[in-house]
């Protein structure tokens, strides 16, 4: 009871003090209207939570983490304990060795009176000192004139020996080769008669001998594999034939590649050569001297290739601006897979033309005015190559080239069995070539190569015994591990020569077009045992008139056959 006064007067107080503030902001005895809203819908939401402020749940321990008891029961048998008796593994890990032969020796003998003898023998070791003599001698007693078939013969004789010593880090080599070759100036002119009341032997047929020999020595590095690789020579040639013509050449080759441990890489190349050809018209001293400098980047499939041909030569023409040329050199390549890629390339060179090249190209070449060699001013060349079904390669391409000087042959006007050299100011050839090769395991290989041309001349009437096209089909077949046989065709066409017509009375030119060569050869091997081996060979199984050079007609079938011996 004694609460009670007390809860009345602090309500009293509190009555009073509201009454007090109401007092001060409203008039006593008014009445103000008054708002309220009542919301049912209104749903209180909350943003979801993070679950990286989750808790872990606790997970249940695994019940297999208790300990385990087990009991082992003893057992004794009466069994004897294994007595091992360990061998030693006796294998030969080494691949099994080819048995090898010092020396190699092949004899045959076949129709046109041909006798064939090729000799070889050579060090089966490299350590420290590698050695090879060579030696082969093939010839035809007769020839394909009609009426003196044995006044024109044909012989080769050849003879090498070649040397290696082997340090730990280079090899310093050399050689000597001499060959003598032997052709008969037995040039038939159909355009000769024999004049009236004139007592006529018959034709006087020369022969020429030309002797060559060739001298070399230099050094090269043997690991390959290095950021340098290096090769350097010295070489000399010493040619002369049966008449007038002699030519001494000294030469200095040198090249160094560079490899990065990146995808670039780099190589340059030095020549320097000095000729002194004399002839009946002309006594020289010819120099030659280049510098091809080249970097390469490979990046997985592409490949790129710039470089500059820098080239010095000091043969004599009219209007000669400098002796020094400089031509770009621009290759690349990409193969967007193994069934297709191309290629490109734009580049320029001098090409380095000797007596003992030409003549190597037309044995019957007599004397000529002057040499001079070729230069390409510019080549642009591109295609696409690729195989497939592992079995099956290609290559294809379009090349465009523009030469000064280019040399051709023609008939000589003092004698039409000898032919002299003519050359075209300013020569622009187009090229399509094509390539498709096949392989079947080792029993069948194809290669075959198709080469048209067209040539755009400013001096000459035509390219003189130069083919519009060319196209050779190589087979080789092997039916049975023993036996070898290859079958190769050969097929030139458009060559046009510069004859002579009339000579007895006013020498004129003519041109005359030459039959289309087609050459069939065979060859097949057979081996009887390791050493010994048969063979036999044919060469123009067509027996065509296959006359390469105006008025000097081949021989017809071919065939020579022997046995060949290793020792």
């Amino acid at each position: 009871m004694q609460k009670l006064p007390v809860i009345l007067l602090f309500a009293g107080a509190v009555y009073f003090g509201n009454s007090e503030v109401t007092a001060q902001t409203q008039q006593r005895g008014e009445v103000t209207d008054q708002e309220f809203v009542i919301r049912k819908d209104r749903v209180l939401t909350v943003p979801t939570q993070p679950r990286s402020f989750e808790r872990l749940p606790v997970l249940p321990q695994p019940k297999g983490i208790g300990e385990f008891n087990y009991g082992v029961t003893p057992f004794f048998l009466t069994i004897p304990a294994l007595n091992l008796q360990p061998t030693a593994l006796d294998k030969d890990y080494r691949q099994p060795r080819r048995e090898l032969y010092n020396g190699f020796i092949r004899a045959g003998y076949g129709n046109y009176a041909s006798p064939l003898l090729e000799a070889r023998y050579m060090s089966t070791t490299a350590d420290p000192f590698n050695y090879a003599l060579k030696f082969k001698h093939q010839s035809f007693g007769k020839g394909p004139v009609q009426i003196l078939g044995e006044e024109s013969p044909e012989s080769h004789t050849a003879f090498g020996a070649d040397g290696s010593y082997f340090t730990e880090l280079v090899e310093v080599f050399g050689g000597l080769n001499w060959a003598q070759d032997k052709y008969s100036f037995y040039g038939e002119d159909p355009n000769f008669t024999i004049p009236n009341e004139v007592d006529f032997i018959g034709p006087v047929i020369a022969n020429n001998v030309m002797n060559t020999v060739q001298i070399h020595a230099g050094i090269r590095d043997i690991e390959k594999t290095g950021p340098i690789s290096y090769e350097g020579q010295l070489s000399f040639r010493n040619f002369k034939d049966s008449y007038a013509v002699k030519e001494n050449e000294v030469g200095i080759q040198a090249g160094a590649k560079f490899r990065t441990a990146s995808d670039w890489s780099g190589r340059v190349d030095l020549n320097y050569f000095h000729t002194n050809p004399n002839d009946v018209n002309y006594q020289e001293k010819r120099n030659y001297f280049s510098i091809r400098p080249r970097i390469s980047y490979t990046y997985e499939a592409f490949q790129f290739t710039a470089g500059l041909n820098l080239v010095s030569e000091n043969d004599s023409i009219a209007d000669k601006s400098s002796d020094f040329r400089i031509f770009p050199v621009l290759k690349a390549s990409y193969q967007f897979a193994d069934e297709f890629g191309f290629y490109g390339e734009f580049s320029g060179d001098v090409q380095r033309n000797t007596y003992f090249s030409f003549v190597n190209e037309n044995p019957f070449l007599g004397p000529s005015e002057q040499l001079l060699n070729t230069i390409n001013n510019y080549k642009i060349e591109g295609g696409i190559e690729g195989q497939f079904q592992e079995a099956f390669h290609y290559r294809a391409g379009v090349n465009v080239s523009r030469f000064n000087q280019m040399h051709f042959f023609v008939n000589s006007l003092a004698d039409s069995a000898r032919f002299e050299l003519v050359y075209d100011e300013k020569t622009t050839v187009f090229n399509i070539n094509a390539e498709l090769g096949f392989k079947f395991s080792d029993t069948y290989t194809l290669g075959s190569r198709l080469d048209l041309y067209q040539y755009d001349l400013s001096t000459q009437l035509e390219a003189w015994h130069r083919p519009i096209w060319e196209l050779g089909v190589n087979n080789q077949f092997t039916p049975v591990e023993n036996l070898l046989i290859q079958a190769n065709l050969n097929f030139m066409g458009g060559i046009k020569a510069y004859g002579i017509f009339d000579p007895l009375e006013l020498p004129t030119r003519l041109d005359v077009p030459l039959k289309t060569i087609a050459d069939l050869q065979l060859k097949v091997d057979f081996k009887i045992t390791d050493r010994i081996s048969v063979f036999a060979e044919g060469n123009n199984i067509l027996n065509g008139n296959n006359t390469r050079w105006l008025n000097y007609p081949v021989r017809g079938i071919q065939l020579i056959g022997g046995a060949s011996f290793k020792f």
